[in-house]
């Protein structure tokens, strides 16, 4: 569950040759995202990193080159905490090209102080809002490349444990979007179970086709998103060279989203709207995130669309 006892029965070697696919990865250029892009480009895909950091990504687009000269990776500019962003992001990459097969919502913030984006969403919450975004301009491309000849189209969005400490949101307005609860990991735990509540209402939309949407916990990782911890809780600085020891690497991390992005086993199982844990094993939704009356999906995805009609 946690990841960090858990044996590896798949490995990024066991990526199927991708040449010809063609992939985005949204926080391509540091920890999870990076291992993400770095081995989809290994085995022959094309590879499109997401960003909002520029220049860290071309110099990490650098670092892959130099390590695999043959990788294809391509950079876009994209910001998660703006609507605006993420279609401009979508319509460069519609510009650019005629298929998708594989789409890693995996950018996230997390435990951030409270602060409402331009959009006036609280960051975390653009944790889930921001990935909307950014896939509804990409579906149509998406199914039209699932109507070819031995496709094999994903959608992985990144969730994590922690949204079994959410809290039941509210989805009636912009307001009840942002409410600050009492600390800030519950709005973070919310901004993941958002990410599986989408995954499950894109698949009941996504119904007769065969496009899999998967969610992924890829366990608790030592990566950069811990840095919001440091701006909420300065005084736990010390730690992270405790949690460097502990926790998964990067690659570690990666290999689930890898796996739920790559492996032919996906569909030989028939993984639709699954949850995904370490590594590559089918997971436990908390109840939340199973969503069976199918209310809270519908109702994020309808403000979602909501904000985005206003605000992009």
């Amino acid at each position: 569950m946690f990841g960090f006892f858990e044996e590896k029965s798949w490995d990024a070697s066991d990526i199927p040759d991708l040449t010809g696919r063609i992939a985005i990865v949204t926080g391509g250029n540091t920890g999870l995202g990076l291992v993400t892009v770095r081995e989809l480009a290994r085995h022959g895909a094309r590879v499109y990193m997401l960003s909002r950091n520029e220049s860290k990504a071309l110099t990490a687009i650098d670092e892959i080159k130099n390590e695999i000269p043959e990788a294809n990776v391509e950079f876009i500019h994209f910001d998660l905490q703006s609507l605006k962003s993420a279609k401009r992001a979508a319509e460069s990459f519609l510009a650019k090209e005629d298929r998708l097969d594989i789409l890693v919502n995996n950018a996230a913030i997390m435990a951030v102080p409270y602060q409402l984006s331009e959009d006036g969403i609280e960051l975390q919450a653009c944790n889930g809002t921001g990935h909307v975004a950014l896939t509804l301009p990409l579906i149509p491309l998406l199914k039209r490349t699932a109507t070819e000849p031995n496709s094999s189209v994903r959608i992985v969005n990144i969730t994590s444990i922690a949204a079994r400490g959410a809290h039941k949101p509210d989805f009636t307005n912009l307001d009840t979007l942002n409410r600050p609860f009492w600390i800030t990991v519950v709005r973070y735990a919310n901004s993941k179970l958002f990410n599986m509540l989408f995954t499950n209402e894109l698949q009941k939309r996504l119904e007769g086709t065969r496009i899999y949407c998967l969610s992924v916990h890829p366990g608790v990782i030592s990566t950069d998103i811990w840095l919001g911890i440091n701006q909420s809780w300065p005084w736990l600085s010390p730690l992270h060279a405790i949690r460097r020891r502990l926790m998964l690497t990067p690659y570690q991390g990666a290999l689930t989203q890898l796996y739920a992005a790559t492996s032919p086993e996906v569909e030989a199982k028939d993984l639709k709207a699954a949850y995904l844990v370490p590594f590559g094993k089918v997971g436990n939704k908390p109840s939340l995130g199973e969503d069976k009356k199918e209310e809270l999906g519908k109702s994020f995805m309808d403000l979602c669309e909501k904000l985005i009609a206003k605000n992009s």
